[in-house]
């Protein structure tokens, strides 16, 4: 009966964020208001020091004296500005959406009074500068480029890390995205991706992480939206990458669902993914790590 309540209220939520993200747009990246700005910061910290973490476990590096790209930014250029006060030669961003609109610029002004405090050798004049002159769309150390496509042999140089927060669940063809990550990306780079693998929906995700998947491609496919999720498990995207030719892909769970919920579901999910073993399913966040 719990499963069966779940499907029908979950059906109803991908029905009303079919006719919410076609009537008004992709406006929500987040889980909370771009006016949250004591929370925006704190997200944009804390998501460079979870890649920083990772890519000191993978490689041992540092992002100074790189050229960073970063896959689906979000509504500010928080964690560029933060990157560039690390050392980083330049920060590129690339998104589907215009979502830097959203975001005023009192939030740019805390944010590099933290950065102040947290990295005192920064030269923040040369931020607000940098940051002045992306926002005028001149050239700058500070990139941001929106293209509907999203294809990212647009990027004009060659990158050294790739870095990616909740991106590559809402990539229409997560198979074009990697092979076109390997013409941008320099010989021995790296890949750092985050990857959000429940449903996203507010009020269900809580309570049933796994719903996106209890439907067939043909409902999912027939109300799903620019940005909604593209439903690939993490094992997924370990073959895709691999084909491409990645070395040392590593996929690490973040945070992981009880087994006992997987076992109760797993007969009601979508046929191709009932099929998928338990514990993949189990993976509610990852960290994909690869190189060239």
């Amino acid at each position: 009966m719990v499963n069966f309540f779940y499907h029908f209220v979950g059906g109803i939520f991908i029905f009303l964020n079919y006719f919410r993200h076609n009537t008004f747009g992709y406006r929500t990246p987040r889980t909370f208001s771009s006016n949250d700005i004591d929370r925006a910061i704190d997200y944009d910290f804390k998501v460079v020091h979870g890649w920083l973490k990772s890519l000191s476990k993978y490689t041992q590096g540092s992002v100074r004296d790189k050229v960073i790209f970063e896959l689906g930014p979000g509504p500010d250029l928080g964690i560029g500005l933060i990157l560039l006060a690390m050392g980083a030669k330049k920060y590129i961003a690339m998104d589907v959406h215009p979502l830097l609109e959203q975001t005023s610029p009192i939030f740019y002004s805390r944010l590099l009074d933290t950065i102040k405090i947290e990295f005192p050798e920064s030269d923040i004049n040369s931020l607000q500068q940098e940051l002045s002159k992306c926002l005028s769309d001149k050239d700058a150390r500070l990139q941001y480029v929106v293209d509907p496509t999203f294809s990212l042999l647009n990027i004009q140089e060659n990158v050294d890390i790739v870095f990616s927060q909740a991106a590559f669940e809402h990539f229409d063809d997560v198979p074009r995205v990697i092979s076109e990550l390997d013409k941008i990306l320099n010989k021995g780079g790296y890949l750092i991706a985050e990857i959000d693998l429940k449903t996203h929906t507010g009020w269900i995700r809580d309570r049933d992480p796994l719903n996106i998947y209890r439907y067939s491609d043909w409902y999912w496919n027939l109300l799903k939206f620019k940005g909604s999720p593209n439903r690939r498990r993490s094992c997924e995207y370990v073959d895709m990458i691999k084909k491409n030719g990645w070395q040392d892909v590593k996929i690490t769970p973040l945070k992981t669902l009880d087994i006992e919920y997987v076992k109760n579901v797993k007969a009601r999910l979508s046929k191709k993914f009932r099929n998928l073993d338990s514990e993949e399913l189990s993976f509610l966040s990852v960290i994909l790590m690869a190189h060239r």
